[in-house]
């Protein structure tokens, strides 16, 4: 190959070399821009986790709260149905009262009392007939059937009162548990908007997972393709370079077996440096003392 030739295709894989060592760069800046955007999306996961970690121990919390007001309002349930049971029962009470006291009205116990002792004395002390005797008899036995209705009738008012004070305590405290269930049931309508809320954000979030993770694998991959391609081309910037000082080489064991071609060269090169023109790597090398600085090292630079 002449020198000429040699130089053109040094030039040609020079220019291939430059290429590539550009798209190497561009492919490596391109990558530490996908790992910043990696580390961010990771920072994010985590961060959409910490949450979802944080509702899923509000919505514990809350289901917590929830089931103890169900056992509260379960109790109070209890409760206000054995009261009302006991205050209807009480209200048949009074039904039964007010009968015994519409059929005993205008009796009183004393004057019935007395109404019998004085029949009793005038058996005692008064010489009857028979028929007169039996009578008497008679009417003491109904004025004694009227004396225990009025005596009963005393008994019922005085329970009556009784059980009216207790009867008013005890819807007094029914009362009390029909507001407090109507608390509860208002705290409950409460926790179950609040964990429905939780719920759906609970959904969200995980969405969000899901798409950053979505991101992340594309992202990989996108690092994976540029790692391939960074690969790719080293190894053929590697070939080049190797092509290059195999190149090199030759011109070089051409160089020592004609030593006449060597200073033919080297005139011809300062002719063309003296002309401006510009010069070659290899054209430098000749003009600056090549056979000098042979241990390889300028031309292990090209990468």
């Amino acid at each position: 190959m002449s020198n000429s030739a040699s130089e053109t295709a040094e030039d040609s894989i020079y220019k291939d070399i430059s290429k590539l060592r550009e798209e190497i760069s561009k492919l490596r800046e391109e990558k530490g821009k996908k790992i910043e955007e990696l580390k961010k999306l990771k920072q994010k996961k985590f961060e959409r986790i910490d949450k979802l970690n944080g509702i899923k121990s509000q919505i514990d919390t809350v289901r917590n709260e929830f089931s103890l007001k169900l056992e509260e309002l379960k109790t109070l349930r209890e409760k206000r149905d054995a009261l009302a049971q006991e205050i209807q029962g009480m209200k048949k009470e009074f039904e039964e009262m007010k009968e015994i006291m519409k059929k005993t009205q205008g009796l009183d116990a004393d004057a019935i009392e007395r109404r019998i002792q004085s029949l009793e004395w005038r058996l005692q002390t008064t010489t009857l007939t028979l028929d007169e005797e039996k009578r008497i008899v008679q009417k003491i036995a109904e004025l004694e059937r009227k004396l225990s209705e009025a005596r009963k009738l005393l008994e019922v008012k005085e329970k009556g009162t009784e059980e009216r004070a207790s009867f008013l305590a005890k819807r007094i405290e029914l009362s009390t548990i029909r507001q407090q269930m109507a608390n509860i049931i208002s705290d409950l309508t409460q926790k179950r908007n609040i964990l429905n809320s939780l719920k759906d954000d609970r959904e969200k979030t995980k969405k969000e997972i899901d798409d950053l993770n979505n991101q992340i694998n594309e992202i990989a991959k996108a690092l994976d393709d540029l790692n391939n391609q960074i690969k790719a081309k080293s190894d053929e910037l590697h070939k080049l370079v190797e092509q290059l000082k195999a190149s090199r080489q030759q011109s070089r064991n051409r160089q020592n077996i004609n030593p006449e071609l060597i200073q033919k060269k080297k005139k011809e090169v300062e002719e063309k440096f003296k002309s401006g023109q510009r010069l070659s790597f290899d054209e430098l090398l000749i003009l600056y003392g090549e056979d000098n600085k042979r241990d390889g090292k300028d031309s292990d630079n090209l990468y």
